[in-house]
């Protein structure tokens, strides 16, 4: 290629690069990190609030995950970050800084050189991210040639040994297959190959697991283990399963209704979980001591959400100052541990939402471990310590 016509996306590629470079000689500052994320959708019904003024952080190597109720906004805020959400109908407010640089302040081509070498997705549902018209190979390969100036052969030689990494065996004669000749772990396993594609430094999974029977959702997730630590990847993790979040979290933001209502390291909230919404998540798994009855109500209506605490209306411990307002200002009770909840605030008794018992916030580590581990299990009951590796996967995850 001549230096008169190379790829623009290229070139913004590698201004970029050399940007990211300039900024990283310059601080400590996060790999990514969200200020102010807002997202709005115009409908016939009025503007929906589907994520609203959300702030949280990803380092590099770290992997945060993002907890709630479905429905509570986390998918639309990692869409949002890349700028996946169609304009019109969505509306994206806020700054999402990547490597230190402003993603929604950047133009359509900048972006676009973001996604894949610098975020990559995966998808909740592989059957509708993969396209069944053409191969996993080939667009494994697409992937990679969006994004590099190769050959074909180079790039067909890449996708297979991406394939054989993610565990498919015998990954060059299933080159040429098609999607629906895959099982459901099978095809997650090629859509981490295709976000692989990119030598992305941030992953963001969306729930990728849900669909998957639990044996298989264990090997998925070690999967992902082993690859963030050879890739060195951040990895931004969204599920509303609580076992996972106790395997794989350093970090955990719990959202309700487009707002966040606690943050903090795994420990902190499976040992001192502060807001009434955290808590009750963690009453609602088996084995925590209490009959599983699940949160009474639902989730408030997204195009007129209340005033005051957006978890008010379900929660059992609400008064007058929780139903008036703005979402309470988030209270830091430890370093990097914070909650959203007027009972941290003006004087006001947090025992009364901390409650006695577990996760009062007296026990120790050894202590909150053992919630990690309960929960792990209770995630993940039926996935035992035989579980295979990625060689010779493709057996194990039929069905």
């Amino acid at each position: 290629m001549s230096g008169t016509d190379r790829d623009p996306e290229v070139e913004a590629e590698a201004d970029l690069d050399a940007e990211t470079e300039a900024t990283a000689e310059g601080g400590d500052e996060p790999l990514l990190a969200v200020e102010g994320l807002r997202t709005t959708f115009e409908t016939d019904a009025g503007t929906l609030v589907a994520v609203d003024g959300i702030d949280f952080t990803v380092s590099e190597g770290e992997t945060v995950c993002l907890v709630g109720e479905s429905g509570s906004g986390k998918t639309v805020a990692t869409e949002s970050i890349t700028r996946l959400v169609d304009s019109p109908p969505g509306h994206i407010e806020g700054r999402v800084r990547f490597r230190g640089h402003d993603l929604l302040a950047m133009d359509a081509e900048a972006i676009r050189s973001v996604r894949g070498p610098g975020i990559a997705h995966v998808f909740q549902n592989p059957q509708d991210a993969l396209n069944h018209c053409y191969t996993v190979g080939w667009q494994i390969v697409e992937a990679i040639r969006v994004h590099e100036d190769v050959s074909e052969a180079a790039a067909r030689a890449r996708a297979v040994e991406l394939l054989d990494r993610v565990g498919i065996a015998n990954p060059s004669a299933r080159f040429d297959d098609y999607p629906h000749e895959f099982s459901g772990g099978q095809k997650q396993r090629v859509m981490i190959a295709v976000a692989l594609a990119g030598d992305p430094d941030l992953l963001v999974a969306d729930e990728p697991t849900t669909a998957l029977d639990v044996t298989v959702q264990a090997r998925i997730l070690e999967l992902l283990s082993e690859l963030q630590a050879e890739f060195g990847m951040g990895v931004l993790f969204v599920t509303h399963d609580l076992g996972v979040v106790a395997e794989i979290a350093d970090r955990v933001v719990v959202m309700y209704a487009g707002k966040v209502m606690e943050r903090g390291s795994v420990l902190d909230v499976f040992e001192r979980p502060s807001h009434p919404y955290t808590r009750a998540l963690l009453s609602c798994l088996p084995g925590r001591g209490n009959e599983v009855t699940g949160i009474e109500g639902s989730l408030p209506d997204p195009t007129a959400p209340p005033e005051g605490c957006r978890f008010a209306p379900r929660c059992e411990h609400a008064i007058g100052a929780c139903r008036r307002g703005e979402q309470p200002p988030e209270t830091e009770l430890t370093e990097g541990h914070g909650v959203s909840c007027v009972f941290y605030r003006d004087g006001r008794d947090p025992s009364v939402v901390r409650g006695n018992g577990n996760g009062n916030g007296s026990g120790d580590g050894s202590d909150a471990e053992t919630k990690r581990r309960d929960a792990s299990r209770n995630g993940s009951r039926s996935a035992d310590a035989s579980t295979p590796g990625t060689g010779g996967a493709e057996g194990s995850d039929g069905g």
